[in-house]
């Protein structure tokens, strides 16, 4: 009886252990599942909130790029020579036009110095033009500049260290013999050979005509010609044929005298 009623207690016990591991499997599976499922849409949604990060930090740089595309940024102008707006406004007109280009006060959006003031340091001015060639223009003729005087185009911060890097690069691709410049943060390199194949192509593109071409003209010149030719016969023979009344009328003057009337 005993022994029974031990092995009856073992058979529960291991019973007992096979519902509570089923149970805990059970329990850690279902768990884990809605983990699963919740770690999924937290993963999306940090996704989908990077993707509109991304997004803004675009839009943001753009238009931050277009505030800035019509600026100019002019260094060394002193402090004390203009203290007002209108007083820098006209000053930056006064550089401009000694530097040969035709310049009104309208064409000047806005005008303000960056950075904080100090002593004995003259903070740069940031000039915002009204159109963007007028801005192109000036730095053309940027050479003409009084001396002491700067410029430079408005690029964000991040750009300028950019552009500072770039350069060792573009002075190395100069020494190779290669055209590089910047623009904007990138790095335009063009080769010899492909500086000098575009070349030929312009030129061949500029070439009045070819053989081909010339032949093709002539004969068509000399068909032309032919035609005309055909055409001013043709005018003269009918002409010559088409009844003229002048005929008619020197004909029976010059018949009356050959035949004068008998009384």
């Amino acid at each position: 009886m005993e022994k029974s009623m031990e092995i009856l207690l073992a058979k529960l016990d291991e019973k007992l252990d096979q519902q509570t591991k089923l149970i805990t499997t059970t329990v850690t599976q279902n768990v884990m599942a809605a983990l699963d499922e919740k770690f999924k849409a937290i993963t999306e949604e940090n996704t989908q909130l990077k993707n509109k990060i991304s997004e803004l930090e675009l839009k943001l740089k753009f238009a931050d790029k277009d505030k800035r595309k019509n600026n100019l940024v002019f260094f060394g102008i002193e402090e004390g020579k203009a203290t007002t707006e209108t007083e820098l406004v006209d000053y930056i007109k006064d550089i401009i036009l000694e530097m040969g280009v035709h310049f009104e006060t309208f064409e000047i959006n806005n005008t303000y110095r960056i950075g904080k003031k100090e002593l004995d340091k003259n903070r740069p001015v940031v000039v915002s033009l009204t159109t963007t060639w007028k801005k192109h223009m000036i730095l053309r003729n940027r050479r003409n500049l009084q001396e002491g005087i700067n410029i430079k185009e408005d690029y964000p911060k991040e750009i300028i260290e950019k552009r500072k890097q770039l350069q060792r690069q573009v002075e190395e691709e100069k020494n190779k013999g290669n055209i590089a410049f910047i623009k904007y943060d990138k790095l335009i390199i063009k080769k010899t050979h492909e500086s000098n194949r575009e070349k030929r192509k312009r030129e061949t593109s500029r070439s009045p005509k070819t053989p081909s071409q010339k032949k093709v003209n002539a004969s068509n010149t000399q068909s032309t010609s032919t035609t005309l030719n055909n055409a001013s016969s043709k005018t003269a023979t009918k002409e010559t044929m088409r009844p003229n009344i002048l005929n008619y009328i020197e004909r029976g003057r010059s018949a009356s005298l050959s035949n004068p009337s008998k009384n």
